[in-house]
């Protein structure tokens, strides 16, 4: 049978052979909270049961989608702490994409054929100043910005500089998804973004 909630209007589908041999049943709504009766449609007097309505009410189940399986949340939840313990033992960053090592070569400019490792998730390009120093007069003091998001992507984006970051070749104005082995230039050093799976190929 279908009830319906007298306040909301709310409708939901409820089996009437759960009435049993009671005259009426109060439902609470779990939409709006409101309690009412509803007669039962089989009911039959017998001597003694008049006015044995059931105490207690009967919650609906809402119309919400079925939760999670238990082996998809367990998964869930075992990733969680995988990534809490690696981050304790002090092997992963918080914020960093769990799995992936990023770097950046120095191609050319005054710090050619050096690597820097990019440890945290916002990293800032510049002159004298920054996470990574170029020593290039050419660069701006606070020249460019790369971000590691959590899905593994790398972005990076001018910061009002005075020679423009390049990518590809062309300068930028907003951000840019860079991908592994693509090159970017900050004055006149060159970059080569490197990112590795540890999990694949992992360090010995």
């Amino acid at each position: 049978m279908i009830v319906v909630c007298p306040a909301c209007q709310a409708r939901f589908q409820y089996d009437d052979s759960r009435f049993g041999t009671v005259r009426t049943k109060r439902f609470k709504c779990p939409k709006c909270s409101h309690v009412f009766e509803v007669a039962n449609p089989a009911f039959r007097p017998e001597p003694f049961d008049e006015d044995m309505a059931d105490p207690f009410p009967d919650v609906m189940p809402p119309d919400e989608p079925t939760p999670p399986a238990p082996a998809a949340a367990a998964k869930t939840t075992a990733k969680r702490d995988r990534e809490a313990m690696l981050i304790a033992a002090g092997l992963q960053v918080p914020g960093m994409p769990p799995g992936l090592k990023f770097s950046l070569a120095f191609l050319s400019g005054p710090q050619a054929s050096t690597v820097h490792v990019l440890d945290r998730p916002k990293i800032i390009i510049g002159r004298e100043e920054g996470d990574v120093v170029t020593r290039d007069p050419e660069t701006s003091r606070r020249h460019a910005l790369v971000e590691i998001h959590r899905d593994g992507t790398v972005w990076i984006s001018d910061q009002q500089s005075t020679n423009g970051t390049l990518v590809n070749g062309e300068r930028i104005s907003g951000p840019v998804q860079l991908l592994s082995q693509q090159e970017f230039t900050c004055g006149n050093s060159t970059f080569m973004l490197l990112v590795r799976n540890t999990e694949e190929f992992p360090l010995h």
